[in-house]
Formats: structure tokens, sequence, C-alpha cells
């Protein structure tokens, strides 16, 4: 049997009945509520049908999913049927998924499908929250949400902790960072819809907003979880990489964030260091080879015209800053650009098969536009 591998989940504000991110209090909390705890869009499907290894569930009216969409099946007769699966392909009121190894049939049962959470635990307060892998082989650090200013929202991880307000191991600490990191969510505090994406998996997201109202499609990324580490036994390989300070206001979406700008160390953290004592320390991002922004129009023009080929250069972690800093591992799933791809590879554009990445999906990401068109990108394999 084919198993097709669902532990990667893409969602954005475009997908139908999404949560609002806007200029108000515990918008954010109810994004990542969505997206990494319950789920959303669930539908009772009028009928299920299964031709050569592909089901095909129809519903009522419309519904929530795209493909590569992860459905979270239930109430199936067949067991195959039930549980998560990437979708392939929708219409309006349809969505089809491999389902190998099921008979050709009409299924039976009350079927329930929605677009199935990243399988994270949440602790709760007021406009506040905190979030952990329910994965028992992951770091279990928490990203702590105070989601109680409109324009942005602090972060922080924890090592620990026992409610929303309470824990040890607090990375960035207030000597490192005071009151965390910066999430950015509107540049006005007002109700107004803005743009997100966010790509998850049971051990970590990478959570990008399009915060600035004349740049709706300019997003700025934020990483946390576990970092893919060289160390064997890494148990405090969690990082968190965001925003040092708020940025909210700035129109220059993306700009000096670490996950996107060559050799930066402002605003990224690991839990302790690979030497796994001590406390929260500082921590960089580079991109091998890329000597200014990604996908800066500066680069030289691409798909490389030697051999046709999209490069991406894959975000290496260290243990502190400078040249003294320690190699630790690879951030999952977000890549830098050594290419200027002009006005290709847009907001949520797809290309499959990346230099090195064969078969993979990667969703084009833009920042920071520049003056005649274009602008910068980054690329989150979603697959």
């Amino acid at each position: 049997m084919t198993t097709i591998d669902t532990s990667v989940k893409y969602f954005h504000s475009e997908l139908p009945n999404a949560p609002v991110l806007s200029g108000t209090v515990g918008s954010l909390i109810a994004v990542l509520d969505a997206c990494l705890v319950n789920g959303w869009g669930v539908l009772t499907a009028q009928s299920v049908t299964v031709a050569a290894g592909v089901a095909t569930a129809t519903f009522a009216g419309s519904h929530s999913f795209e493909a590569d969409s992860v459905l979270l099946v239930a109430g199936a007769s067949d067991a195959i049927v039930n549980g998560e699966h990437r979708a392939t392909s929708t219409t309006v009121n349809s969505v089809s998924f491999p389902v190998t190894g099921v008979a050709d049939g009409v299924i039976s049962g009350a079927i329930t499908i929605k677009l199935a959470p990243a399988g994270w635990t949440k602790l709760a307060g007021a406009n506040r929250a905190a979030y952990k892998s329910s994965n028992p082989s992951a770091t279990q650090c928490w990203i702590r949400i105070d989601d109680a200013n409109a324009r942005y929202a602090r972060i922080r991880g924890y090592a620990s902790m026992t409610d929303v307000d309470t824990g040890t191991g607090m990375f960035p600490d207030d000597v490192q960072a005071s009151g965390g990191l910066y999430i950015q969510k509107s540049n006005v505090a007002d109700a107004s819809f803005r743009r997100w994406m966010i790509v998850a998996t049971d051990s970590q997201f990478i959570l990008m907003t399009a915060y600035y109202s004349s740049y709706g499609y300019d997003y700025t990324p934020v990483f946390f979880g576990d970092v893919l580490s060289i160390k064997s036994g890494d148990a405090y390989r969690c990082m968190l990489a965001g925003d040092a300070i708020d940025q909210s206001t700035s129109p220059n979406v993306g700009s000096g964030t670490p996950l996107v700008s060559q050799d930066r160390s402002e605003g990224v953290f690991w839990a302790r260091s690979y030497t796994q004592v001590g406390g929260a320390i500082v921590g960089s991002l580079r991109h091998p080879g890329l000597l200014a922004d990604s996908g800066n129009p500066v680069h030289p023009v691409g798909p490389n015209p030697i051999n046709n080929s999209l490069y991406v250069i894959p975000t290496l972690a260290f243990d502190g800053s400078g040249p003294a800093a320690n190699y630790r591992g690879v951030v999952p799933g977000i890549y830098s650009i050594p290419h200027n791809v002009g006005t290709n590879f847009g907001s949520k554009s797809k290309t499959v098969g990346a230099d090195g990445l064969p078969g993979r999906t990667l969703v084009g990401v833009h920042y920071q536009s520049v003056t005649g068109g274009g602008g910068y990108r980054y690329m989150i394999d979603i697959s």
C-alpha cells in the first residue's frame, strides 16, 4: 500500500471559513487555535465514492478545501477511508483524495470531513495562549502568545509550563529581549482583514502574516519548534525566530527578519545550547552562499539559464552568533532563493521539483516589495 505523507499541514486566509486575522485583540489566537489545535470547515458528506483508489466526497454546498489540504475523515465504514488524507483535487462541492487498497464503490457511514489540525495542545487565558507539540518525541517546548495588543502579539518560548502564565526555561528571557519577540498582525488597530499563511507539523510551524495594508501580499515569517539537529539526543533543539521589535507600522514587510535575511542573529533564540545545560541562548540563521536577502533583485536571474533549474537554499541554524557560532542543524521547511525571480513565484504560487528537492511542492512567498514591481521571495515546503 502506498502511503502519502500528511504530516505537513498548509493553511491560509483565503480558504473558505478561515479565521480572520486583523488589528484586533485576540485575532491571532483564533488563527492558531484553528490551525494547530482544532482544524475547521467540518462538513457531512452527501456521498463518498471510490474509483481506482481515489475517493471523492460530495457535499450539499461549498467547502473549505483545496488541492494539498490535509483532510481529517471520520465516520466511514471502511477504516482506510478514515483518518488523514491529502487532497488531490476539488470542485465547487467535492474533494478527492487517495485511498489505496479500498475497493471501488460507495462508502457507507455518516462521514464527516474537515481540515486536519497540526496536532498541538493548548493552555488558555484571557487573550493569552500557550501551545505545545503533542508528539512525545518532540522537545515538548511551549510557545506563549500574548495577544492583548491590537497591532501585534508578543511571543516567547518555555521549556515547560503548568498554566498559561507559569513556566520555566523561558526563551528569550527578559535580559535577552524584554517581554519577548513580536508577531505583527496589522499596521492599524481595526477589524480590517489581513492575509496569513501557516505551514505546520506536529513539532514546528512557520507563521506568515501580511500585516501592512498597502502591501497586502507581503508576508513576514516567524518560526517556532524543533530544528533538525545534527546532535544525537538534542533535547533542547527548540528555536524561536521572529521580529525583535514592533514593526507593525513599517511598510518594509520582512525586512531584517532573520528567516529571510542573510546571517542574522536578532530575534533568534534557543531553549538551551547544544551542551544541554544552562538557559536560553542567542542563535543565528544563515543561508550558505547567499550574499543578500532571499530573492533579492540584485541576484542573477532565475531559474538558472545554464540548466533551467530553480535553486533554493536551506536555512541553517547556529548556536551563538558571529564567526565563532557552532552549526547545530537545519530549520525545516523554509528556503531562500539565490535568484532574481522578477514577478514569478508570487505568494501562494506552487512549484514542484526545485533543484535537490525532487517531487516536493514549494509555495512562493512574497515580502518587501520594491519600486517597479517584483520584489523579494522565499519558498516554503508544504509537502
